[in-house]
């Protein structure tokens, strides 16, 4: 009887012991696995008078892109989707009209070459974005 009593606190006492001397259990294979996984990056695009900031932009799949409206906007602006990777549904990908306090964000998960403009500004305002696979 003494000795299961015995194997019931050896758990608890081998953790009290870590947490008393900080020690840190390894990781389950799972968590390790996690650690690798990619994080999603969001880069931003400065939506100006009367362009894009920055104007080419290279991401990885998974990563996302957030347009912003400048503050100081007088004129609309608006973002579309011109040229993409086949299978790409341009319409999801492009924007609204606005002038100032608007964003619009999307995550690209098709590696390729893509070219945005404003309609407003076709000439001005043009982003090339790549987008590589991890």
């Amino acid at each position: 009887m003494h000795t299961l009593t015995l194997t019931r606190r050896a758990p608890l006492a081998a953790v009290t012991a870590m947490a008393l001397t900080g020690a840190v259990a390894a990781p389950v294979a799972g968590a390790a696995a996690n650690h690798h996984k990619h994080r999603t990056v969001v880069k931003k695009v400065k939506v100006a008078d009367d362009f894009f900031s920055p104007q080419k932009l290279t991401i990885k799949v998974g990563d996302k892109v957030k347009f912003v409206w400048a503050s100081t906007n007088f004129n609309t602006h608006n973002v579309t989707l011109v040229k993409a990777p086949k299978g790409v549904n341009k319409r999801k990908f492009s924007s609204m009209d606005a002038s100032t306090r608007f964003h619009f964000e999307r995550k690209f998960t098709v590696p390729g070459k893509y070219h945005f403009l404003c309609t407003f500004h076709p000439t001005m305002m043009n982003l090339y974005l790549t987008v590589k696979k991890k």
